[in-house]
């Protein structure tokens, strides 16, 4: 007796999107699909009824005969035919499954072997468009699987760490860290691993290790990945190159230490200075290296004096004459010293005092060292630490891509395509898995398509120069895109930006940081009043602006959030629909252009984001 449910199976069978059928013990069919009928150019209600081997071609009369025997005799049968369908002949793989009692339906499936080479064809396009991505990446990344005897193997690395090591990476992949990491650095790394195992948190640390492209300083980043038991089976680790930084550190040690042992002896610049009769005695160096006469010499103090810079006058000229009655014997100043030329040095200069058996000051020996370039230099360095920590925190967010949002469907993907073949075909069953399968594989696009158009953002910010941008047109044009969901939600803007308003930076990034800021607060706006959305702006009194971007919206929990909330695929609420990606995309338009970005948010009540600008960015310095 057929029960309630097998109406709802039956429709769900005929509108699946496989090419399936349910023949019956004499081959005739029962059940078709859309799909199956339309393969054949056939009416699916004429199939019904018709015997399977005489719908097909007549050539293949035997083969289709002698592959159901063997279906009905208990096999799982597959076999090659053509079928003849609506534009001539087709090369079909049909998959017979045996009948689950005596005397009851045999299921079947239809596959066109183009369709089959279509899907593999894609599936590998997009393997290869992930490994193009973590092959460009400049950072050695690597996943480590955790094995059950507690060693570590790896089963990826991307072609940065044969660049950096210049071990091949057939020849990384499937051994063991023991195999790969040389001692010293070996205990060590193999301590951090355990701890990342323990912990599950993110471990992070510094280590030199010694490879055939020889010595090599990184920062490693290592990141615990778990299964749905819990269980740490995995470690994605990024590796980010510092040899040649450390190489410019030690470089620079060892040039102030030689500095400071020639510094006794000699200087670029040295003097002797006569308190008595407060006169300075010059050495060659004062003409050579900063282009004064050596004419009048000795020459009064007053001549050095009027060539400090003015904003350091007061505490280099006054700190100089108090080192006199001091009971230190050195004295050192860093100082602005304008050359013969009006071009402006940055010296180091130190001196010492010689004093008489009662301790009054006589004389002072010292010497003015140009240190220009090294404070050139040390800026530099501060610029290369900034740029390290953006670096650092966009592999943390493709660490997180590699760990989650790309492996994790990938999984997904593979572990319904291993179901699908164990599923009778037509059930709920099945068709709920091709569901699942076909959702999952769409997730893995667009994820693939995010990494992307990252990575297309970060190469457009390389190239990146500042203009002059009309902030409140750019305001109202994001807008104006923005007009008819607006207006369908009864929502109401207000602007208090200046029309003088004007910011060094890039028309498209302020674009696109209000079109998110607005498209984002009238899709969480309350249900329980109307949205109003406002923007204004503030200039300090040293020249910063402030953008004020303020909704009556949702909000969201801050204390629940944390301090990630502008990191990728990050998302504060459980609908509408979105992907996590607009605010990341803020900050990075924001930092950008030299700026940054604060929220402040309350659940029901509004969020209010603060963007802070400098009137004055040098895009060119980062």
């Amino acid at each position: 007796m057929p029960t309630r449910d097998q109406p709802a199976a039956q429709a769900l069978f005929e509108h699946s999107a496989e090419a399936a059928f349910v023949l019956n013990p004499l081959g005739v069919y029962q059940q078709v699909t859309a799909r199956f009928a339309q393969l054949l150019g056939q009416p699916a209600a004429q199939l019904v009824g018709s015997s399977f081997v005489a719908s097909l071609d007549p050539a293949q009369a035997r083969l289709h005969q002698h592959q159901l025997a063997r279906a009905a005799a208990g096999a799982v049968v597959r076999y090659q035919a053509p079928v003849w369908g609506p534009a001539g002949p087709v090369e079909v793989e049909f998959q017979l499954l045996p009948p689950l009692a005596p005397g009851s339906a045999c299921y079947g499936l239809a596959h066109p072997l183009a369709e089959r080479l279509h899907l593999s064809t894609t599936l590998l396009e997009r393997e290869r468009q992930l490994s193009v991505v973590f092959d460009n990446l400049a950072d050695v990344t690597f996943v480590l699987a955790v094995e059950p005897d507690g060693r570590f193997r790896f089963v990826f690395v991307n072609e940065a760490f044969y660049r950096t090591t210049g071990l091949l990476v057939s020849h990384v992949t499937g051994r063991y860290a023991e195999e790969i990491i040389p001692e010293p650095a070996l205990s060590l790394v193999l301590g951090h691993y355990r701890q990342a195992v323990a912990s599950g948190q993110r471990v992070m640390w510094q280590e030199t290790s010694v490879y055939p492209n020889g010595q090599v300083t990184g920062e490693v980043s290592i990141t615990p990945v778990h299964n749905e038991l819990g269980e740490c089976f995995q470690l994605v680790g990024v590796v980010h190159d510092l040899t040649k930084e450390k190489q410019v550190e030690e470089a620079l040690r060892r040039s102030n230490e030689r500095f400071r042992y020639a510094l006794k002896a000699t200087s670029d610049a040295i003097y002797d200075w006569n308190v008595a009769d407060d006169t300075l005695y010059w050495g060659e160096g004062w003409a050579e290296r900063f282009g004064y006469e050596l004419t009048p010499q000795p020459a009064p103090l007053g001549q050095w004096a009027a060539a400090v810079h003015p904003d350091d006058q007061a505490r280099v000229v006054e700190g100089r004459r108090q080192a006199i009655t001091a009971d230190a014997p050195l004295w050192e100043a860093e100082y602005r010293l304008r050359r013969a030329d009006g071009a402006w040095a940055s010296v180091l200069d130190r001196g010492y005092l010689l004093r008489t058996a009662e301790g009054r000051a006589v004389r002072m020996l010292g010497a003015i060292q140009d240190v220009t370039e090294r404070e050139r230099a040390a800026a530099q360095q501060r610029l290369l630490t900034q740029r390290l920590s953006r670096q650092n925190a966009d592999l943390q967010q493709f660490g997180y891509i590699v760990s989650h949002n790309l492996r994790s469907p990938l999984a997904n993907a593979l572990g319904y395509a291993d179901l699908l073949p164990s599923l009778p075909a037509g059930t709920p069953v099945f068709a709920e898995a091709l569901q699942h399968l076909a959702a999952t594989l769409r997730q893995f696009d667009q994820v693939v398509t995010d990494v992307n158009g990252i990575l297309a953002l970060r190469d457009e910010q390389a190239g990146y120069h500042p203009e002059l941008v009309d902030v409140a047109a750019v305001c109202q044009l994001a807008l104006l895109d923005l007009q008819e969901p607006l207006r369908a939600c009864g929502g109401e803007f207000e602007s208090h930006l200046p029309a003088t308003l004007r910011l060094p930076g890039s028309r498209a990034y302020f674009h696109s940081i209000f079109h998110n800021l607005f498209s984002n607060a009238i899709k969480y706006r309350s249900e329980a009043r109307a949205l109003r959305l406002q923007v204004a702006s503030h200039t300090s009194p040293t020249g910063e602006v402030t953008l004020t971007v303020r909704d009556n919206g949702r909000g969201f929990d801050q204390q629940r959030v944390g301090t990630d909330m502008f990191q990728l695929y990050r998302r504060f609420h459980h609908g509408p629909a979105g992907r996590g990606i607009g605010l990341f995309l803020v900050k990075t338009h924001v930092e950008a252009m030299g700026g940054r970005i604060s929220v402040r948010s309350e659940v029901e009540v509004g969020t209010e984001f603060t963007l802070s600008f400098p009137m004055n960015y040098d895009a060119d310095a980062l």
